[in-house]
Order: C-alpha cells, then sequence, then structure tokens
C-alpha cells in the first residue's frame, strides 16, 4: 500500500501532485512534461494549482524543446513505458499541452465529425483509440479480441503502432482525402519523435492505408480469392499485415460504444488469416481450385 515517493521538486498537496515553487518549476521547461510523467509513475491526479501553471506557461514549448531529446524521451514513455497512456494524454491534451509540443495535433482538438458512425470528436476518438491499444497491452481483451491480443503478445514495433493510432486521424478537418494529408503530416512527425527512417516509413504507410483493412473486410466479398490478392499486394509483408489489423481494430472499437460486433471481428479474423496465408505460402494458395480441394478434404474428415 505504500505510495511511490514524488521527484524533487514536486510534493503532494490534499492528495495531488503540487510543485513546491512554480517560479523554479518554469525555469526548467521540460518540467511541463516532467509533471505528466510523475503522475503516471506515481498514480497521484495533478493539482488545480499545478495545472494552472501549466497552462499559463504553453508558450515555452518551442521548436527547440519539440526536437529535444530528452522531451521526446519523456513523451514517448508517457505512451509506452507506464500502462495508462489515455490519461496522461487526455489531461495534456485538455491543458492545451498536445497540441503545443505536436503543432499538427492542434487543429483537430475538439473538432466535430459530422456522420453516424462517430460518437467523440477527433482528438477524443484517437485517444479512446489509444486507449483500446493499452487495453489490450494489459491483457484486458483477451477474450473479445483473441486475433490482436496475440499478435501484440508475440511482439510488434510498439513504437510504431503508437505513433500511427496517435497521428492516423490527424488530417481530417480538411479538404483534401484525411489519410493522405495525414500521411505527410506522419512523415514530418515520426523522425521529429525520434523514429528510425524505416519506422517513419512503416507508420506514414499504416496512416495513408488506416481505412484499407475495414473497407476491404466489409465492402468486398472476402471470399472471393481477387478480394485476398489485392490485400495482399497492398500489405506485402506480415508485419504490415499484422501492423495495420491492430489500428484497424483500435480504430473501429475507438469509434463509440457498439460499433465493434461479432461479424466485423469474424470479417477482420478471415481476411487477416487467408492474408497471411497468401503472403507466406504466395499468391498462387489462393486460387478457387486449391480453395475447392481443401473444402473437400475438411468435408472428407468431418464425415
Amino acid at each position: 500500500t505504500r505510495k511511490k515517493r514524488l521527484k524533487p521538486g514536486f510534493k503532494l498537496e490534499q492528495g495531488r501532485i503540487n510543485v513546491a515553487s512554480p517560479a523554479t518549476f518554469v525555469k526548467d521547461k521540460l518540467n511541463l512534461l516532467r509533471a505528466f510523467e510523475e503522475a503516471l509513475r506515481t498514480g497521484y491526479l495533478l493539482h488545480p494549482n499545478l495545472m494552472r501553471v501549466i497552462a499559463g506557461h504553453l508558450d515555452l514549448i518551442d521548436d527547440d524543446m519539440r526536437t529535444n531529446p530528452e522531451a521526446i524521451s519523456i513523451f514517448l514513455d508517457l505512451m509506452l513505458k507506464h500502462g495508462n497512456p489515455e490519461r496522461a494524454l487526455r489531461r495534456m491534451n485538455e491543458l492545451g499541452v498536445l497540441g503545443a509540443f505536436i503543432p499538427e495535433f492542434e487543429p483537430i482538438v475538439a473538432m466535430m465529425q459530422f456522420n453516424v458512425y462517430h460518437h467523440y470528436t477527433v482528438d477524443e476518438h484517437i485517444i479512446q483509440c489509444i486507449s483500446t491499444l493499452a487495453q489490450i497491452e494489459r491483457g484486458e481483451l483477451v477474450e473479445e479480441l483473441p486475433l490482436v491480443s496475440g499478435i501484440m503478445a508475440n511482439g510488434v514495433n510498439r513504437k510504431v503502432i503508437y505513433v500511427a493510432l496517435l497521428c492516423h486521424d490527424i488530417g481530417k478537418g480538411r479538404p483534401e482525402d484525411h489519410s493522405i494529408i495525414g500521411a505527410q503530416m506522419a512523415r514530418r512527425i515520426a523522425p521529429r519523435l525520434g523514429l528510425t527512417a524505416e519506422e517513419s516509413e512503416t507508420v506514414e504507410w499504416l496512416v495513408r492505408y488506416h481505412l484499407l483493412m475495414s473497407d476491404m473486410a466489409q465492402k468486398r466479398d472476402i471470399g472471393d480469392p481477387r478480394t485476398v490478392r489485392d490485400f495482399a499486394k497492398a500489405v506485402k509483408t506480415k508485419r504490415r499485415l499484422d501492423l495495420l489489423t491492430v489500428l484497424t481494430v483500435c480504430d473501429i472499437r475507438g469509434v463509440g460504444p457498439g460499433t465493434w460486433n461479432n461479424w466485423k471481428a469474424m470479417l477482420l479474423r478471415q481476411l487477416h488469416r487467408d492474408t497471411a496465408e497468401a503472403l507466406e505460402g504466395g499468391l498462387e494458395t489462393i486460387n478457387r481450385e486449391n480453395r475447392e480441394d481443401e473444402a473437400k478434404r475438411l468435408l472428407r474428415d468431418a464425415l
């Protein structure tokens, strides 16, 4: 039951994190991010006085801070290290820190989505998606989402999938296709967050094609070998297929309660399985004759 001790410069006030001296606190602008990490690390909430100090000094978050390796490390740790990134991201968003640290994020804050599917504003939808991914990693959705829980348990590049989720709808609200403009933004954001050239390219590809899998599964006949062949040609590798599957599931679940159902789960599972077989066995394994022979063999075995 022992609570973790706060780092120097922070103090506990009425059960919440405050700063000993606001003047000293703002002398080091990285403290604006450290406060959120401290809250996640210890489990305490931020004191309203500390929130006011942070919100009143957003001008300290400049280009120099956005490219500071330590600031980038703290930000990535908020998403990857402590197990509940949505709590920090939501508070950072409310106080304006997220939009200041990633300027491309600022235009989508509190942006409404006028369609029949989305329950949330764009920024909240992104945070809901990251929350779903964190739940999968904590093992809370193994029964509901066995496929993506297995993919995450087997190990994927966590930095890539979290940054891709953070950027996947960042291009909304512009006249261009949000997938294309979002991919262009991700090309700038990913290297700034310390990702390698290969990781940045994967993030850009995931943002560009984040709707591809759900469109293939729900709008085309996945029993048709041509659908699987087209999808396999688009994803090219099993690694990208796994990452896109995780992103697609989180995206659908992050739209709102009730949008995920067994029908969508079955379609995505089948598309993932058939595409994985096609990528590993070659595209010729998905022609109709092979499927017919396999179906007959399974029927014979069952009989």
